[in-house]
């Protein structure tokens, strides 16, 4: 959640920078051109919020339902974006995925090798 946030402030950095620089090369004062577009200024810094919004609405979903996660097993859950994945903080501290911390169905790790960890579906396989 912390790099929507991220995101979120190089947006408004971006927005008054690029005010800055017309100011510069207008050759006019930036509160005076804050004060004069005040309205435009704004709507231009909620366009781009809403844009970092919706380009991270996948993330920001997967955040909320991660949180309402954890609310209901009463544990600390986080999202975290590198992974795509919710993770559970365990005893030790460490955040482990959820998914394989339950062991639930239709998760990636989930019964991954069809045989169990044995090599040979079958015994006509087996080396003599």
């Amino acid at each position: 959640m912390w790099l929507f946030w991220l995101f979120e402030f190089l947006g408004f950095i971006a927005v008054l920078l690029l005010i800055v620089t017309y100011c510069h090369f207008s050759k006019r004062g930036f509160w005076s051109f804050i004060w004069k577009y005040l309205k435009w200024v704004a709507l231009v810094i909620v366009i781009v919020w809403l844009l970092i919004a919706i380009l991270c609405r996948h993330h920001l979903f997967s955040a909320t339902h991660c949180y309402f996660r954890g609310v209901s097993m009463h544990a600390n859950t986080k999202y975290s974006i590198y992974l795509s994945e919710c993770q559970v903080e365990t005893r030790s501290g460490s955040y482990v995925p959820i998914d394989r911390a339950r062991a639930l169905p239709g998760s990636r790790d989930h019964d991954s090798d069809n045989d169990n960890g044995n090599e040979y579906e079958n015994n006509e396989d087996l080396p003599e």
